[in-house]
């Protein structure tokens, strides 16, 4: 071959391995590459037996809408690395009699011809690589990334060990990391060496062998649930077990890589079954929020999952299905907010209802979200805290003796005022209502009986229930017959959780017994009568005698 046949050659050569992607994400934002700290590039033809390194740096992030080329980043401090990511690393060792492996990456045209596509220009599709269309393959070396998110054969802990030059399919594998990955790179060939070409500000014809790559992924943030904190005028159906609560549940629609599609979306949230009971939903709706939290959204079609506790979003893409009432189209950025209200069951021996986020045990208490089959736990633990108390019916000065039938109503003490209203509530307006029983203990009109449940306080962030403390008006409505009203509302003050206290939450109220009328003066008073005139008539003939003895003296 004359040297002119050479020239064109390597010219060929060297342009058609100019062409090849890596069809990987580089770093948003990421510095230009490295000069003085290249790796070593070598001028001319591919240096057979020059050792080769394959480094992944593992980032979350967007998807930039250019190709890494191979070179050494800085990175961006908003970009996390992302620890136990797994990757299979595969050579891709012929098609068909085509040999692709050291010896032919080092000297065969025809290797390169085949890795930059039919027409020795267009990169070779990575999708097409397969046992199918006539590939082999050795075998695969399984890398995991470390706490740098940076993954070697030896996972960054020495020398970093050097592959046969080829080509290699690359593959993102589990996520042992919990980084909650909803959206892996997409699968990726990669030779070394690499060219590095035009693309770096450097001649054509150089080579890079310590090669690296920055795939990025897409990560899913758990949801936030927040729990209505005033009542009952802003959620909250009442104030006693038995009563709703109202939940919201934001969650932030993840982005995804270039060419990828919501396949689906949903919300669950187990509930504790003991403690909590799913009443309704109240929306579903997708929005956005302002920059003071502020929603703004419209009603999205969903289904709800009684079985998962999910509601689930049939998601499309924009644009897509037109008109279609049973698809949202999501968009990367907006909210999805989920209201809706269960009924507390219980108070609690600590008197709290936390409903925790999901710790990757499904079915289990707890809420959490779902984008394209990835699941991520929520972010926030709002609390409800519920107290108890208990009211006994005893006789004014003779407490061991109880009394049956006094009837009792429980009002809630606005926050405004210090003193109870002096006036009872009318029934349909109490909190609750109650009798006592054979052994004086009032028996409440809601369940359980006794002791009565009553609300405390609701907390998105306070998970201390001795932060907590709220304030009731106890009323007798009706003394046992026989026996005076007590007319003087009670106040009582109510914190998380089932211990009774006595004179705080465990309350004896003593009734005077009714006075009955004056009974007539008879018998006795007879008796009285008869003992004066006895007595006078005693006294009487004292005097006679001593009048009679003064006489006879004066004789």
């Amino acid at each position: 071959m004359s040297n002119i046949g050479k020239s064109s050659l390597v010219r060929r050569v060297a342009a058609a391995a100019g062409a090849l992607a890596l069809g990987l994400a580089g770093l948003a934002g990421a510095a230009a590459a490295a000069n003085a700290a290249d790796p070593v590039i070598l001028q001319g033809n591919i240096q057979a037996g020059q050792p080769t390194t394959l480094t992944i740096h593992k980032y979350s992030g967007l998807e930039a809408s250019t190709h890494d080329n191979g070179l050494p980043k800085d990175i961006d401090a908003s970009h996390q690395p992302l620890q136990g990511v797994k990757f299979n690393i595969t050579p891709v060792t012929a098609k068909g009699t085509q040999q692709l492996n050291a010896n032919a990456i080092d000297t065969d045209p025809k290797a390169w011809d085949l890795i930059s596509g039919p027409d020795g220009k267009t990169p070779l599709d990575v999708t097409t690589v397969t046992e199918a269309n006539g590939y082999t393959f050795g075998p695969s070396i399984e890398v995991t990334t470390d706490a740098s998110g940076i993954g070697r054969l030896d996972n960054g802990t020495g020398d970093v060990p050097t592959l046969p030059h080829g080509l290699y399919l690359v593959q993102e594998g589990d996520d042992t990391g919990n980084n909650n990955i909803v959206s892996k790179t997409a699968p990726f060939l990669v030779t070394l060496p690499l060219p590095k070409g035009a693309a770096a500000s450097i001649d054509n014809g150089s080579w890079i062998y310590d090669v690296n790559v920055y795939p990025k992924n897409q990560l899913l943030a758990g949801p936030v649930k927040t729990i209505k904190p005033e009542n009952p005028t802003d959620g909250q159906t009442g104030l006693k077990i038995g009563d709703k609560v109202q939940y919201t549940i934001d969650q932030i629609v993840p982005s995804l890589n270039a060419g990828e599609k919501y396949t689906s979306a949903s919300i669950f949230d187990y509930l504790n079954p003991d403690e909590l009971q799913f009443a309704n939903t109240v929306s579903v709706q997708v929005g956005t929020k302002d920059d003071e939290g502020n929603f703004t959204g419209s009603a999205a079609p969903y289904t709800y999952d009684a079985a998962n506790a999910a509601w689930n979003l049939t998601a499309t893409e924009p644009g897509a299905n037109p008109g279609d009432p049973s698809t949202i189209n999501l968009t990367a950025g907006q909210v999805v907010r989920v209201v809706f209200t269960a009924k507390v069951l219980k108070v609690t021996e600590s008197g709290v209802v936390d409903n925790a986020p999901w710790n990757n045990q499904p079915g289990q208490p707890g809420y959490g979200s779902e984008f394209n089959g990835k699941k991520v736990p929520g972010t926030t633990t709002p609390h409800s805290y519920w107290g108890q108390l208990q009211v006994t019916k005893v006789v004014q000065g003779n407490t061991s003796q109880k009394l049956a039938g006094a009837e009792f109503a429980v009002a809630e003490l606005p926050a405004t005022q210090n003193t109870c209203s002096p006036t009872a509530p009318a029934a349909a307006d109490a909190v609750a209502t109650g009798t006592s029983d054979d052994n004086g203990i009032v028996q409440w009109n809601s369940t359980p009986s006794n002791p009565l449940g009553l609300f405390v306080a609701n907390s998105d962030t306070d998970p201390n229930p001795a932060d907590f403390s709220k304030d009731y008006c106890l009323y007798e409505t009706k003394a046992p017959a026989g026996y005076i009203l007590k007319d003087a509302p009670q106040k009582v003050t109510i914190t998380p959780g089932t211990t009774l206290t006595a004179g705080a939450n465990d309350i004896t109220v003593e009734d005077e017994q009714q006075n009955h009328p004056n009974l007539p003066l008879t018998g006795a008073a007879g008796t009285v009568v008869m003992t004066l005139g006895g007595i006078a008539l005693v006294a009487a003939g004292g005097a006679a005698y001593a009048i009679s003895r003064k006489k006879q003296s004066a004789r």
